[in-house]
């Protein structure tokens, strides 16, 4: 399978999120630094200031660092905006794509309260599983002794409802779709909204009333894990934002692999994993076709 060529013309060394971002493109495309040599590109990801060296007539993705640089000449013309500024994503509209600091989704699937509840059973849990961390590390209240690093994964994909603070570990959690308590700082910090991605407590009693209530509302917790499972996608997965991008710059490889191509990229946004069911059923379906093409 032959990768399309994304042309890369920049001002300076990409930024780590752009880094990021471009490291998980090698699924879909191979992004290099424009060289005659290597052939006609795919498409280019350029910046305002380095868009006069980009070649002509093809896709073009603007990297862009303001919302002044969404109204130029150059992002009026492209396919597609870029940046870590999430107000410069929602002033480009359909074209703008968030270069995300992580890949939070990354091995973690969202799990509902049912199949939670049903987790919880087949591992001898209790009804109700409240996960809480505190400062002696990750612990179920009815357990004398924190969780050990290698459990504390599989906890939040089974626990009735996660007390969080940490950033990073609340990304974790919102991953598996977990029901989430966390502090007001916490979820500023990764763009998580009370009452839309999880509740919000002020002190470490109020975060465990919160979460016993939350146990006990599998609707409320069915709609606060969906929904924050979608803002760590959206917002918090280098391999989204790569799908986004592809799409949006129409980046397929070439014939005869480009039409299954394409079907996996609009499965992955719809959310299917790479290893999901649905998957190697449409690979089984089209192996013949695709054999036949070549």
């Amino acid at each position: 399978m032959t990768l399309p060529l994304l042309a890369l013309a920049l001002e300076r060394s990409p930024s780590a999120a752009l880094t990021l971002l471009l490291a998980a493109m090698f699924r879909w495309c191979v992004p290099a630094a424009i060289d005659p040599a290597a052939g006609d590109p795919a498409a280019v990801l350029t910046t305002v200031g380095a868009a006069g060296r980009a070649p002509q007539g093809c896709p073009l993705a603007v990297w862009a660092q303001s919302v002044e640089e969404t109204g130029s000449k150059v992002a009026a013309r492209a396919a597609a905006i870029v940046s870590v500024d999430p107000s410069v994503v929602a002033a480009a509209g359909d074209r703008g794509v968030l270069a995300p600091s992580g890949s939070h989704a990354h091995g973690r699937r969202p799990v509902s309260p049912f199949v939670r509840e049903r987790l919880r059973r087949a591992r001898g849990l209790s009804e109700v599983a409240l996960l809480e961390q505190n400062d002696h590390g990750w612990r179920w209240p009815e357990l004398p002794d924190p969780l050990p690093d290698d459990l504390i994964e599989t906890a939040m994909a089974c626990a009735s409802a996660v007390v969080v603070a940490e950033p990073a570990w609340l990304l974790a959690a919102l991953a598996w779709g977990a029901p989430c308590i966390s502090d007001p700082d916490a979820a500023e910090q990764v763009g998580a909204i009370a009452d839309l991605h999880l509740l919000v407590g002020q002190a470490p009693g109020e975060r465990r009333e919160l979460a016993g209530r939350l146990a006990l509302d599998p609707g409320l917790a069915s709609r606060l894990g969906w929904a924050g499972r979608r803002l760590v996608e959206r917002h918090h997965d280098a391999a989204r934002s790569a799908m986004r991008l592809a799409e949006l710059l129409a980046l397929r490889p070439s014939p005869p692999e480009a039409a299954t191509a394409s079907a996996r990229l609009q499965l992955g946004l719809l959310g299917a994993p790479g290893d999901a069911r649905i998957a190697g059923r449409f690979a089984e379906a089209t192996a013949a076709l695709t054999a036949k093409e070549r």
